[in-house]
């Protein structure tokens, strides 16, 4: 008997429902490119149209020649290379543009994650995280360089990601002789004035984008991984600050600081509920997010890299067996359990003989 494919990689019953989770991936994210586009400029827009232009290729091609079927058909591509693109600057001072390196990204995606293991619902990692991941380990100082918006104040000239690696907060202000959270800093953060991703930057529409995760039916349970991510990381941040100083302003600004700064909202909100990766039960999807948030925070107090939000969450796709091999485990215990304690006492004692013959 051929043994059964895990559930999590089956997730669409056809390709029109997988159309439809993609379409609607690719609305949610289309705010973020506009405000983005505001920003930084047209680059923002035309870095996204290259990533999606070179995935969409990329896998109309090499699905032909390997899965002998075309598989655009379900947007997966086209998202795959807006959230690359998203999630890099938007202008970079080197050899090539930003959209080039964002298609560079997206090929990568496609052709080393995605389609050599089956497609958008067979791949072991999250081809946007893996992508960004590739681009992150070949271009270190490009893609960390963050141009800052020639519409923002001047202390947002550096991204929270770097003034986290150096101790520092934006948010700290004296007040009478104490520090507080500064009103105003938060407010250009939540707005993403801050110099950082072209995508990932405006949070008010990262929360939007969670609550209409929440009110979504089809999206509600996905959102558990992200709920759990998001509760890991502002504990362990508050437990573990980076913001040097002491006291409970400041441990409340580390908090905010990590949970705002980089991809990692982002990641949080689009990359962590991808379909071919959740797990069907809901305590495995709270752990599945804990376990990425706890991976997210270990590696962003260690690495050298200023964001590593998307290695964390290739860590933990890549934990996915072990967790369903545990989910698997529990679930059988707990139907043997419920046998047992089903058995009248005539069926007990006739099975103790049986075992003593």
């Amino acid at each position: 008997m051929p043994e059964e494919i895990p559930r999590w990689k089956q997730r669409f019953a056809d390709n029109s429902e997988a159309r439809s989770w993609n379409l609607t991936s690719l609305l949610m994210s289309l705010p973020l490119l506009v405000v983005g586009s505001y920003y930084y400029g047209t680059n923002v827009l035309r870095s996204a149209v290259a990533a999606a232009l070179a995935a969409v290729l990329c896998e109309l091609v090499a699905a032909r020649l390997i899965l002998r079927k075309r598989t655009i058909d379900d947007w997966n591509a086209v998202v795959t290379g807006v959230w690359i693109a998203c999630m890099l600057p938007a202008e970079v001072k080197s050899t090539f543009s930003a959209p080039v390196y964002a298609a560079v990204g997206a090929v990568f995606a496609v052709l080393v994650v995605k389609i050599p293991f089956g497609g958008t619902m067979h791949a072991p990692f999250t081809p946007a995280a893996a992508g960004m991941a590739f681009l992150t380990v070949c271009f270190p100082k490009t893609v960390f360089n963050y141009m800052p918006s020639t519409l923002a104040p001047p202390p947002y000239s550096q991204s929270l990601t770097l003034m986290l690696q150096q101790g520092r907060s934006l948010m700290l202000t004296l007040q009478k002789g104490r520090l507080a959270i500064d009103s105003k800093q938060v407010t250009g953060i939540m707005l993403g004035q801050t110099a950082g991703p072209m995508g990932t930057g405006c949070i008010l529409l990262l929360i939007a984008a969670l609550l209409a995760m929440l009110l979504l039916k089809k999206r509600r349970s996905a959102a558990l991984a992200s709920l759990g991510f998001i509760g890991v990381v502002a504990v362990m941040s508050f437990l573990l600050p980076r913001v040097t100083g002491s006291g409970l302003a400041v441990r409340l600004a580390s908090v905010v600081m990590e949970l705002f700064s980089g991809s990692l909202l982002f990641a949080a909100v689009f990359l962590l509920p991808d379909p071919a990766i959740m797990p069907t039960r809901w305590h495995t999807r709270l752990g599945y997010g804990a376990l990425a948030g706890l991976l997210c925070v270990l590696l962003r107090q260690m690495s050298r890299f200023e964001e590593s939000v998307c290695f964390a969450v290739l860590l933990a796709d890549a934990f996915m067996p072990l967790l369903y091999r545990m989910q698997a485990e529990l679930h059988s215990q707990k139907e043997f359990r419920e046998r047992v304690e089903a058995m009248t006492a005539e069926e007990r004692l006739e099975k103790e003989v049986r075992g003593n013959a």
